[in-house]
């Protein structure tokens, strides 16, 4: 019986009886995984691509047969066409038949890729009902190039493909025992989901909260199995167990009701969600994880939990779909990664507990009791500080190096390695490349007659793509060290590189 939860996570392949279609596609997801997924039954082969968990695209071979009647539909049933598609549909899975409709030029191209998109949807939606034959995962570095993608999230296409399913059909792998009391899922990534659902399932979801069995639910319990198979419900049990609840605070789902009119303020909401994302993903690498979820250190655990789920819903991968944020995927990515991450830290006010204590023995800067330290006891806290920022540097725990090393900066200005370390924790973060070079600036300024300063300059201009600089300082290192071979080196590659050279 499949409750939406985890499959295993070292499957490659296996048969349909075993693991229905839906439920390899939810144990991909949850995974991230980029990869090629072929299900074969009798004489057909479907091939699905994803991208980091997201179905991205879908073919078949004999989407060739498909080709004939789609050209006719549009009046392009001339037999050269006809023969071109058929040639690329089968030499070219998911990307053939978008390349033979595109030249053509016979009708617009939003027209063809309207069409391109229904057939791959349809091949999709048609395999939830294969019960027989077998598949394989091929896992993929990237993707290849691939011309149209679905345009909606995994669960979106997940449930569309199950709302096809005959009146009373069960949904593959899962059976609900009408007694137990379907709740939100637990896994973050699969309770906030970008679900487009209807008012009806909307309603369903909002009552989902552990106190109504699924017989209360709904009369059609396919409703609630249909949920379960995308992962956004599972069964808590027959009896509502403590800590069965929807949602701490009651944060909504990430839920999208099809043909309802926007909701009061939507475009402002989206507008402060999109700053929200881009302002936190800013300062990822040096956040703690109070401010990654925009509370205090000292807030209670009730809130730093509703805090969690606030931004699990804020920062949810599937987000990307949403217009203002398609250019954000990967900082949703990683803003989701340090919220699952929090989630497990804040678990427990022991665990909180232990988190508190490692910020402290990471992130405290040394310092002494007296008001105004002398310059020597300064430069005793610079370097301890300086030794601690390089340990963690090297165990890429950037936030607390990063304050420690700049304390050790402004403590000891004239040694050029804290200068160095400085900057090279700053470029670690791809926002602050500019700053890195700024460090290395006002380094050289502090020291003005240090090679391997200068060296570190050139390197962070090179890391900005600020070439005129960076010559400008491998010549003042030739100036002070006329042989010296690494600045040689690196002029002579810049030269090469130029155009008619």
């Amino acid at each position: 019986m499949s409750q939406g939860g985890p499959v295993d996570r070292k499957l490659t392949g296996g048969t349909l009886d075993r693991h229905p279609p839906v439920e390899v596609f939810r144990n991909l997801y949850s995974d991230r995984a980029t990869a090629e997924v072929l299900f074969s039954s009798r004489s057909e082969e479907r091939h699905f691509w994803l991208d980091r968990g997201q179905l991205v695209a879908a073919a078949s071979n004999r989407e060739a047969q498909q080709v004939g009647e789609l050209l006719r539909t549009f009046g392009l049933a001339d037999e050269s066409v006809l023969f071109a598609a058929f040639e690329r549909a089968l030499a070219e899975p998911g990307r053939g038949l978008s390349k033979a409709l595109a030249e053509t030029g016979a009708v617009p191209r939003y027209v063809a890729d309207a069409c391109v998109r229904a057939l791959a949807e349809r091949i999709l939606y048609s395999t939830f009902g294969w019960t027989s034959g077998s598949f394989t995962i091929t896992p993929l570095e990237k993707l290849d190039d691939i011309p149209l993608h679905f345009d909606k999230s995994n669960a979106s296409l997940l449930l569309e493909g199950l709302r096809r399913f005959a009146p009373g059909a069960p949904v593959p792998g899962v059976v609900i025992d009408t007694r137990s009391r379907p709740v939100p899922a637990a896994d973050l990534l699969f309770r906030y989901q970008l679900l487009l659902v209807s008012k009806e399932e909307a309603d369903l979801l909002s009552q989902a909260d552990g106190t109504r069995t699924a017989a209360e639910l709904s009369a059609d319990t396919t409703v609630i199995a249909r949920f379960i198979a995308t992962g956004a419900l599972q069964l808590a049990g027959l009896k509502k167990a403590e800590g069965d609840e929807a949602t701490p605070g009651g944060s909504p789902l990430n839920i999208e009701i099809s043909g309802a009119p926007p909701a009061p303020r939507a475009a402002e909401q989206v507008e402060a969600q999109t700053q929200l994302v881009w302002n936190t993903y800013r300062r990822i690498d040096w956040s703690t994880f109070y401010e990654v979820l925009g509370v205090a250190p000292d807030a209670p655990l009730a809130d730093v939990h509703r805090a969690v789920h606030e931004r699990a819903r804020a920062f949810h991968p599937d987000n990307y779909f949403k217009a203002p944020l398609s250019d954000a995927r990967t900082a949703l990515e990683g803003l989701f990664t340090h919220v699952l991450r929090a989630s497990r830290v804040f678990r427990t006010a022991q665990s909180r507990e232990a988190y508190d204590r490692s910020l402290e023995s990471k992130g405290q800067v040394v310092s002494v009791l007296e008001s105004k330290p002398t310059p020597e006891v300064q430069k005793q806290i610079a370097r301890a500080n300086y030794l601690h920022a390089r340990t963690l540097y090297e165990q890429e725990d950037y936030y607390p190096a990063y304050e420690m090393v700049k304390q050790s900066v402004e403590f000891d200005p004239k040694t050029s390695e804290y200068w160095i370390l400085l900057s090279r924790v700053q470029r670690k973060n791809p926002k602050w490349v500019r700053q890195s070079a700024e460090t290395m600036r006002r380094a050289v300024g502090q020291i003005p007659d240090s090679v391997e300063l200068l060296h570190e300059l050139a390197e962070a201009c090179g890391a900005e793509r600020n070439e005129p600089e960076r010559v400008k300082a491998l010549k003042e290192i030739l100036k002070l060290d006329p042989a010296n071979r690494r600045a040689q080196s690196a002029l002579a590659e810049i030269a090469s590189m130029k155009p008619g050279r």
